[in-house]
C-alpha cells in the first residue's frame, strides 16, 4: 500500500488498501530516486516452490538496481501467509508488482510510542477486574495466578530483573538493532500488569520480551519480525495453549499485519491487541482491525469508555486503562502511573493465562478462550462503548463455571 502514515503505538490515521495489481507511486517527482520501504504480500495458496522462485526473482531484480539503497530485507511465513521487506524505487517498484505472485505492497511505516499521562496512584484495575461492580479495593483471585502459563510481549524491551517479576522474566529475541533492554518503559509497564506479583493479573506467570521498538520508534517490518519469531516460538515449544502475543501498539490499517495474526490465530496463538487511543473507530488500525484479535478497549474508574479509546464493532472487550500503576525502568522496584489502551490490552493477556491455569480445559484453543472471555465478561455496564461490544472483562471471583458435566468453583481464591 502506497501513501500510509505513520505507524504509532495506539494512533494513526485512515488508509485504504490497494491491489498489487493497481499499485501506483504517488508524491514522486522521480520514481527511479524515490527510495522507498515495503511490504510485500504474496497470493495465498502459493506452495513453497512458487515463493522461492518470487523471492529468487525479487532478489535478481534488487541485486540489477545500481543503488546500493535498493535492496532485500527480512521474509516471514505464518501457515499460509508469506510476505517479506524490501527498499525499492521506481523501477524496482514497477517489477516486483507485475509478478503474478504479488497480492499486495505496503509501505512499511513507522512505529512509535504513544506519550502517556505519567501519575502516581494505585493499580485499581486488578480490584475492577475481579468484581461485577465498581469501586471496589481489593483484587480477589484463584492463587495458582496462572502458573505454567507465557505471555509473549512485543513492546519495548523488559527490565528483567524488577522485583515485581521474580525472575519469571526472560528476553525472547531482539528484532531490532541494539541493546536488548528496555529504554523506554512502556514494555516493562504491560508486563508488570500482565504478571508482576503486586501489580499483575497472572502472578505467577512466565514473561518472554520480544523487542520491536528501539528509542520508542519502530517499523511495520520490525513489528512482523517480532510477531514472526514468537509463534515460531510458541508452536515449537508446544505452547499454543498456554500462552498469549500482547501488542499493546498498532498504526494505520496493515492488511499484512491482519493476515499475520489471523494465520496465527489458525496455528493455535491468540493475540491480544489495543484498541488505539484517538477516539475513533479501531477499524482504521492494524492490528486493531484484525479480526482474528481480541482487540481491547479502555475504561475509567467509573466504568464508562476513557476518552481516548478507539470504538467501534472491531472492540471486543473493554477494561482499564486510566491511572494503571505497574513496574517502571528506574529501578528494580521502580513505578509509575499511565493512561492508554496500551495499559488495557495487558489487563485482558493476564486475565487469559489467569484463566488457563485455573480452567485449563476450557481454554485449550483460541475460539475457547474468545468463548470463556464473552461467557464471564460483565454484560452492558460500559458507559458510551459507542458500538464497541458492551462487554467488560472479568476473572469470575465469586463464579461456578459450567463445563458440561465439569464445574470448576473459584473457591480458592486469597482473600476470600
Amino acid at each position: 500500500m502506497v501513501g500510509l502514515g505513520k505507524l504509532v503505538l495506539l494512533g494513526s490515521a485512515i488508509s485504504s488498501l490497494v491491489s498489487a495489481r493497481s499499485i501506483t507511486l504517488r508524491d514522486a517527482d522521480n520514481l527511479n530516486h524515490n527510495y522507498k520501504r515495503y511490504i510485500v504480500t504474496l497470493r495465498d495458496g502459493l506452495d513453497a516452490s512458487a515463493v522461492e522462485q518470487h523471492i529468487q526473482r525479487a532478489a535478481s531484480i534488487h541485486a540489477s538496481s545500481n543503488s546500493p539503497m535498493v535492496e532485500m530485507g527480512r521474509r516471514w511465513n505464518i501457515g499460509s501467509w508469506n510476505a517479506y521487506s524490501c527498499t525499492m524505487d521506481g523501477d524496482t517498484f514497477t517489477q516486483i508488482s507485475s509478478d503474478d505472485a504479488v497480492e499486495l505492497i505496503e509501505d512499511n511505516g513507522r512505529i512509535s510510542l504513544m506519550k502517556h499521562t505519567v501519575q502516581t496512584d494505585a493499580p485499581w484495575g486488578l480490584a475492577d477486574l475481579s468484581h461485577r461492580v465498581a469501586n471496589n479495593t481489593d483484587y480477589v483471585y484463584d492463587s495458582i495466578a496462572g502458573e505454567g502459563t507465557y505471555a509473549y510481549i512485543l513492546d519495548t524491551g523488559l527490565l528483567t530483573t524488577h522485583e515485581e517479576f521474580e525472575n519469571r522474566a526472560s528476553l525472547g529475541y531482539n528484532a531490532v538493532a541494539g541493546v536488548f533492554a528496555d529504554d523506554v518503559g512502556h514494555g516493562t509497564h504491560v508486563a508488570g500488569t500482565i504478571a508482576g506479583k503486586k501489580y499483575g493479573v497472572a502472578k505467577k506467570a512466565k514473561l518472554v520480551s520480544v523487542k520491536v521498538f528501539a528509542n520508542a520508534i519502530s517499523y511495520t517490518s520490525d513489528l512482523l519480525e517480532g510477531f514472526h519469531w514468537a509463534v515460531g516460538n510458541i508452536t515449537a515449544e508446544n505452547r499454543q495453549s498456554i500462552s498469549v502475543i500482547n501488542i499493546s501498539a498498532g498504526g494505520n490499517t496493515i492488511e499484512a499485519v491482519n493476515r499475520a495474526v489471523e494465520e496465527a490465530y489458525k496455528q493455535g496463538v491468540l493475540t491480544v491487541v489495543s484498541a488505539g487511543n484517538y477516539d475513533e473507530d479501531a477499524r482504521n488500525m492494524s492490528p486493531a482491525s484484525a479480526p482474528a484479535a481480541i482487540t481491547v478497549g479502555s475504561i475509567r474508574r467509573d466504568r464508562k469508555r476513557s476518552h481516548f479509546s478507539n470504538w467501534g464493532e472491531l472492540v471486543d472487550i473493554f477494561s482499564p486503562g486510566e491511572l494503571i500503576t505497574s513496574a517502571w525502568i528506574k529501578t528494580n522496584q521502580d513505578n509509575a502511573s499511565l493512561s492508554g489502551t496500551s495499559m488495557a490490552a495487558p489487563h485482558v493477556s493476564g486475565l487469559i493465562l489467569y484463566l488457563k491455569s485455573v480452567i485449563p480445559y476450557r481454554m485449550k484453543t483460541p475460539g475457547d478462550t474468545i468463548d470463556v472471555l464473552r461467557e464471564l465478561a460483565t454484560d452492558g455496564v460500559v458507559g458510551d462503548p459507542k458500538g464497541s461490544k458492551n462487554l467488560l472483562a472479568f476473572n469470575g471471583n465469586g463464579v461456578v463455571i459450567f463445563t458440561g458435566n465439569l464445574t470448576k468453583s473459584l473457591a480458592n481464591i486469597d482473600g476470600m
